[in-house]
């Protein structure tokens, strides 16, 4: 689109310039084709650009003939290098980035269907679903089921470049708000684990059971960071759940061997709140507890 642009505003400007033409002058039109180019001709230094080429102008170039149009078209082609460098990418960034609204009202965490969602804002989107991964899951809710904070991130590749959609649920709107951005590498990203997989093994979960088996709590908590886990021993403060896909089976054994996938619950009980001298909360402290790992796409290994 760059390309094409810089070539409409070349066009334009020649042909505007070659009908200001004051003098006969040979070569006139090679000329003023020169003096746009040399404006628009920059030195890039650690991704900075300088206007090199309007720089020489001003130091070494004095025509005799059509010196105002020869001037205009220096000054015109310094504009395009200004516009091309600066303005059009600043404009196209912004467009690329600005947050996209998904109208939705959630319902309860344990009526939510989370593959459902997952799709409605890929759809939106228009994700390609097997080339997006997933990272840094979150919900938090309350054991009457109401939704206080949603958010993960999608990370798709198209080959050569990585995009990040960071997805948080914005409560006083009732939309999914979704921001853009866009990276030249992503290190972990064949770590992660395919969002539409996850959010597969994650819509196996009986939230409402798992929640009232933790017991009565400030708030629980369900996460993902999207990389896989090395378990080598059970902790005891720990459950440890493996999902096939199809249905979920705990854990007995006290020691056991096995990477994969995994997602962590738990309860958020409180150890400290503190209140100014009118009786306000202003602060309040948490620590997790009860803590469940379901584990899927398992690779077992020796115990």
């Amino acid at each position: 689109m760059e390309t094409n642009l810089y070539t409409v505003v070349l066009i334009v400007s020649i042909i505007y310039l070659i009908r200001k033409k004051g003098e006969e002058e040979e070569n006139f039109s090679i000329k003023i084709i020169g003096y746009f180019l040399l404006g628009t001709f920059s030195l890039n230094l650690n991704q900075f650009s300088l206007p090199l080429g309007f720089i020489v102008y001003l130091l070494f170039f004095r025509p005799t003939l059509n010196v105002k149009v020869k001037r205009m078209a220096a000054v015109f082609g310094l504009v395009a290098f200004v516009f091309m460098n600066y303005i059009l990418p600043y404009a196209i960034h912004s467009y690329e980035s600005r947050p996209i609204m998904i109208e939705h009202e959630l319902e309860s965490v344990y009526e939510l269907n989370f593959q459902a969602e997952y799709e409605r804002v890929t759809r939106e989107l228009d994700l390609n679903n097997h080339n997006v991964m997933i990272q840094n899951f979150n919900i938090n809710y309350l054991k009457d089921g109401d939704i206080t904070d949603l958010s993960w991130q999608l990370i798709g590749h198209d080959g050569t470049i990585y995009h990040l959609y960071e997805v948080r649920y914005d409560f006083g709107k009732g939309v999914y708000r979704v921001t853009q951005s866009q990276l030249d590498t992503w290190l972990q990203y064949y770590e992660l684990m395919e969002a539409g997989r996850f959010f597969e093994h994650l819509s196996l979960l009986d939230v409402k059971e798992l929640t009232y088996e933790k017991g009565d709590y400030s708030y629980y908590v369900i996460q993902n960071s999207g990389e896989r886990i090395n378990v080598r021993e059970k902790s005891n403060e720990e459950k440890y759940f493996i999902s096939n896909g199809e249905e979920i089976q705990l854990v007995d054994d006290e020691k056991f061997s096995v990477e994969g996938h995994y997602v962590i619950t738990m309860a958020m009980k409180k150890i400290e709140e503190k209140r100014n001298k009118q009786g306000d909360l202003i602060q309040e402290s948490f620590e997790g507890t009860e803590l469940s790992y379901y584990l899927f796409d398992v690779v077992f290994g020796e115990k």
